[in-house]
């Protein structure tokens, strides 16, 4: 099984995987790794980034495909994986899904939200060393404009307090659905 933890910039979404794979022992695939080898190959890359511009649909294809290029491997080597991103646009994170179901027989779908004044307080105070995003708010609010909601997620962590909270309710989500 694959789980996806997806929501929009500033929810807490990374914070939260990595703190659910270390708590249940659960390898975590790390698609910012795959964006750092791809997004530079866009054409307007210095573009977007500086100016806040979303990339197209083609790029993020191609992010995702790469991402399911891993799954044959790492079904060998995992029951089940964690895979977080903000899976914007409908229509391309279906190379996600339809590739967790072919190598791992299925996924569970983790929508983290957040209050957007949080998230601003996020955003401008703590700056991930070495990320792309010059403006991580700006493009937030670019990003909220083109966000696709998920129409049937499993569950919907608002993870607007502690992350130790939001954890408990994950952790205790995903191991009654993994058992």
């Amino acid at each position: 099984m694959v789980i996806f933890i997806a929501g929009l910039i500033g929810t807490g979404k990374s914070a939260l995987s990595q703190a659910l794979a270390e708590k249940l022992g659960i390898f975590h695939y790390d698609v910012d790794e795959i964006k750092k080898l791809i997004l530079p190959t866009d054409p307007n890359y210095e573009y977007n980034l500086k100016n806040n511009i979303i990339f197209s649909e083609e790029t993020k294809a191609k992010v995702y495909c790469r991402v399911v290029e891993d799954f044959p491997r790492l079904a060998k080597q995992y029951k089940t994986i964690i895979v977080e991103d903000v899976m914007n646009n409908k229509n391309v994170r279906q190379i996600l899904f339809d590739g967790a179901a072919t190598y791992f027989g299925g996924y569970m779908l983790v929508w983290v939200t957040c209050d957007e004044d949080i998230i601003k307080e996020r955003l401008e105070k703590n700056q991930r060393p070495g990320h792309m995003l010059k403006d991580p708010f700006a493009y937030y609010l670019a990003l909220k404009k083109q966000f696709d909601d998920f129409e049937n997620p499993d569950i919907i962590i608002e993870n607007n307090t502690d992350l130790d909270a939001s954890l408990e309710t994950l952790v205790s989500f995903v191991t009654s659905k993994i058992k």
